[in-house]
């Protein structure tokens, strides 16, 4: 299958009729179909319109006439959206993972070409999303705050993260001194953000 994807290399699609029909035959063979998905499954010309607009394929810049003429690098592009489409990417995502592209990136990560021993970044945002989230110490199980015995009043200083969420801390603390301490605190705070969002 990989082979027939290979084999278009160099060709040109003079009008949308004609690169509709191999894009068609060719997300057909490699079965680019999203399960129980609402997306078409063979491409036509409405939809590589709205792909165009989308910017999910690169306006082609060469025309035969009033033909537009559509290279290997667009076939790449909307095979390469098809095959994300099956595994349910948004749009949004799918734009920044086509989005100036090589054909080689492109036949890498629609998976005709092997790899070049480097992750793609499908694959990055994929395991990302499927990474399980860390587990964090339960919060009683969190060491109580030292207790300073010193008469001066502590100040806080606040600090915006993103807008609605504020750090607070107290003139007298001291960040872990190790990296294991570090990455302990950052598991609570996630473990407490996501407290909040459940």
């Amino acid at each position: 299958m990989a082979m027939s994807v290979l084999k278009e290399k160099g060709r040109k699609y003079v009008g949308l009729p004609e690169f509709a029909r191999v894009s068609g035959q060719l997300v057909a063979e490699l079965q680019l179909e999203q399960q129980r998905g609402t997306v078409t499954s063979v491409p036509d010309e409405r939809t590589i319109r709205y792909y165009l607009a989308e910017g999910l394929i690169q306006t082609p810049e060469e025309r035969q006439g009033t033909a537009s003429v559509f290279s290997y690098l667009n076939l790449l592009q909307l095979l390469t959206v098809k095959k994300l489409q099956a595994e349910h990417l948004p749009i949004r995502k799918i734009r920044e993972l086509v989005a100036g592209k090589s054909e080689q990136d492109l036949e890498t990560l629609l998976g005709v070409r092997g790899p070049s021993g480097k992750k793609t970044e499908a694959k990055r945002y994929l395991e990302s999303l499927l990474a399980p989230a860390p587990a964090a110490p339960p919060i009683e199980a969190a060491a109580p705050p030292p207790q300073h015995l010193d008469a001066s009043p502590a100040s806080w200083q606040r600090v915006e993260i993103e807008p609605g969420l504020e750090l607070h801390i107290r003139s007298d603390y001291s960040p872990p001194a190790t990296t294991g301490k570090t990455r302990s605190l950052l598991e609570r705070a996630i473990h407490r953000l996501r407290r909040l969002r459940d």
